[in-house]
Order: C-alpha cells, then sequence, then structure tokens
C-alpha cells in the first residue's frame, strides 16, 4: 500500500494534457479583427512579435505583426493564415475582438458561435464594434501594441468619463441567450490619415497622422446593430446599469455660467414594478465641484446645497429623456427592463411578454430619483477675487 501511495504523484507528473502545444510552436494572438467583403470573411490578427521580445539586436522591428487572410467561413480565414504565419496561432492570451460593423447589422451568431466552439481561445477578452478596417495596423505612440493601446483606453474611458461599456465575451455570450436583453457595445474607429497610420512616422511626431479612437455605444435590436448612442445617451445608459465610476456632469446658469462637477461614487438599484408599467431608478453618489465659472460663495451651505439640487435635478432630467429618446429612436431595450420585468413578476410577465415591443415597452414609465451629495468643492472656497 505504501508503494501504491508514492507511485500516485508520480503517474500525476509524468501525464499531459490531450491539447498540449509545445510554446515555440505557437504565435501568440492578441488581438483580432473579422471583416466581411462581399461574400468572405476578411480577417486580421494582431501577434506579438517574439523576436523582438528575445532579441535585442531586433530593435528597429515592430513590437507586433499583422495576418491577415480571407475565406467563405471564419475557420477557412483563419486557417488560411498559417500561409503567411509559420506557427500555430494561439489565442489564450488574446485581449481584443474588433466585429466590423457591416457583420453586426448582420448578425453576430456566426462569430460568437466559431469563438464559443474554440478551447483554445480565453473568454476574457473585450469585444467592439469597427468603424474602420485597419484598426489593429495602426502603430500607437503610448503603448508598443496597439491591442493593449486600446485595452487601456477602454478602461480608462469607462472608469474617468463613462462613455463607454465593457464587455467581455463571456458577457456576450450571456446577453446574446437571453431573450430579454437587448446588445450594447462599445465601438471604435480611426481618425486622420489611415494610409500612413501604419508607418514609423506615425510614432516620430507629436501629433500623429492617425489615431485610433473609440467611439459611441453601439445599440442592437434582435442581435443586430441598429445604431449609436450619443455621448449624453452613453452617460445615462451606464447610470442606469450601474457601471459609472467617475463622470464630469456640467450643470449651466445665466449669462453662459456654469459648474462642472465630477462624480468620484456612484451607485445606482433599478426596481421594477411590472403591473404599473414602471422603472423606478434610484442613484446615490458622492460628487466634488472641480471647475467653477459662475459667482458663488461656497463657503456657505445652502449655496452648496443649492449646486447639489441643480446637479441631481440635471442628473434626473437627462437619463430620462435619454432612455426615451433611445426608446423612441430604436425601441431597443438595452437597458434589460424586459428582464427586471421577468424577474420581478413571472406570471404577470408571460402575459404581457408578447406585447412587450408594441405597447408595454413604448408606454413605460421612468421614474428617476437621483441624490448625488457635493462633498468637496475645492481649495478655493470663496474663489479668486479681482482687485
Amino acid at each position: 500500500m505504501k508503494k501504491l501511495l508514492l507511485l500516485i504523484p508520480l503517474l500525476l507528473l509524468l501525464s499531459g494534457c490531450y491539447n498540449y502545444r509545445e510554446l515555440n510552436d505557437l504565435t501568440i494572438v492578441s488581438a483580432i479583427s473579422i471583416n466581411k467583403i462581399d461574400d468572405k470573411y476578411d480577417v486580421t490578427a494582431q501577434v506579438v512579435n517574439p523576436k523582438k521580445e528575445q532579441d535585442t539586436s531586433s530593435s528597429n522591428e515592430p513590437d507586433f505583426i499583422t495576418y491577415n487572410s480571407e475565406g467563405k467561413s471564419i475557420q477557412e480565414a483563419f486557417r488560411l493564415i498559417v500561409k503567411e504565419s509559420p506557427k500555430k496561432m494561439y489565442g489564450a492570451q488574446m485581449q481584443i475582438l474588433i466585429i466590423d460593423e457591416n457583420i453586426a447589422k448582420e448578425n453576430l451568431k456566426d462569430i460568437l458561435d466559431f469563438l464559443a466552439r474554440d478551447p483554445e481561445i480565453r473568454k476574457e477578452f473585450y469585444i467592439l464594434i469597427g468603424k474602420s478596417k485597419d484598426i489593429l495596423e495602426i502603430l500607437t505612440p503610448l503603448d508598443n501594441i496597439s491591442s493593449q493601446n486600446i485595452m487601456d483606453s477602454l478602461k480608462a474611458n469607462n472608469k474617468y468619463m463613462g462613455y463607454s461599456n465593457l464587455i467581455t465575451f463571456n458577457d456576450l455570450i450571456s446577453n446574446f441567450q437571453n431573450d430579454n436583453i437587448e446588445i450594447a457595445l462599445p465601438s471604435i474607429e480611426i481618425i486622420g490619415n489611415e494610409n500612413k497610420g501604419d508607418e514609423e512616422e506615425n510614432l516620430e511626431s507629436t501629433k500623429s497622422e492617425a489615431s485610433v479612437v473609440l467611439s459611441n455605444i453601439g445599440v442592437f435590436k434582435d442581435n443586430k446593430l441598429v445604431g449609436y448612442l450619443t455621448e449624453k445617451e452613453s452617460l445615462a445608459y451606464n447610470f442606469v446599469m450601474n457601471n459609472i465610476t467617475n463622470a464630469l456632469i456640467t450643470t449651466n446658469y445665466p449669462n453662459d455660467k456654469y459648474i462642472v462637477n465630477e462624480i468620484i461614487e456612484s451607485s445606482t438599484k433599478t426596481e421594477a414594478k411590472p403591473k404599473d408599467n414602471k422603472i423606478n431608478i434610484k442613484i446615490k453618489g458622492k460628487a466634488a465641484i472641480s471647475e467653477v465659472n459662475y459667482d458663488i460663495d461656497l463657503t456657505k451651505e445652502k449655496n452648496v446645497k443649492k449646486l447639489e439640487k441643480d446637479l441631481n435635478k440635471k442628473i434626473e432630467k437627462f437619463i430620462k429623456k435619454s432612455i426615451k429618446d433611445i426608446n423612441n429612436k430604436y425601441n431597443s431595450d438595452i437597458y434589460g427592463f424586459e428582464d427586471l420585468y421577468y424577474k420581478s413578476d413571472y406570471e404577470y410577465f408571460k402575459k404581457i411578454k408578447d406585447k412587450w415591443d408594441s405597447e408595454i415597452f413604448k408606454n413605460i414609465k421612468i421614474d428617476v430619483s437621483s441624490n448625488i451629495e457635493i462633498v468637496e468643492q475645492g481649495n478655493l472656497l470663496g474663489g479668486l477675487k479681482n482687485e
């Protein structure tokens, strides 16, 4: 018996994985973009340049390489990349997937099905809609590998501005399979001279010839892209979805005066009352006054309370308006209100399910209650005075 116990650890060490691959036989994929030209899929894979990583003498070489191929199916397009790449593509470290907006307008099903079936692709990469074709070929100044630049920009925008949303592949699959939730995805595009974006000179100037920038959130209806949110609508969407960690909100006053408020803490609770066809949205949080272009004495508590009231009124108004505008333009429930009805009162939901688009969602009543407290007024409480 003792001999058997000694042999068990040795057997574990000798065993191997069925899908084991030699690292030297693999090319590490950092990002993928999928486009469709006529009836063929056009796939671009961005891979880390291993020679650059291992050999200091290769300092003039790019940090990443892009491979491109076409095929009648996504699988065929990926396999044909092998004609260019001497190694097998390995997607376990993939960070970004960019889906061409023309594909998004048709249906995401084929792409999601292909990626979900691949056991070697990790499912925590971020998804974006591409408004331009050659996004992965643009050289970026702050991060040598552009996919890292895109991921950092996406996270920074979501954290500090509130105009983008972060959606991983797992998130997207979950929403795609839930009939009660419509999809909303961030988008990205190239601005400037696309033809010079992949040249080394793009990094040698203080102003790049071409830049990759985040664009508006894409709205889906029945899993098809139907349009994009404005910045204000994107901010409202992230408030409702409890995605706001930091954002700037300007309250306007007479004679072109204004106050800029920075949201530094925020939480949102959304409650459904199906039988009343009503959604209650309650927002709590904290804010700091970051810019003052208004004659007001912040040492007086009543003035701060006034600004606080104005801020909350502004938030309530633009969220209600944004929801109504999105409803009227796209009739798309990207907020997941239908799912809230389903979870709140399933028996009643079954009775109204077939009327959701035509009657219920179009006439839904939205109540927004914002309670953001101004906790910081900055160092110049009395403001600067002209002598």
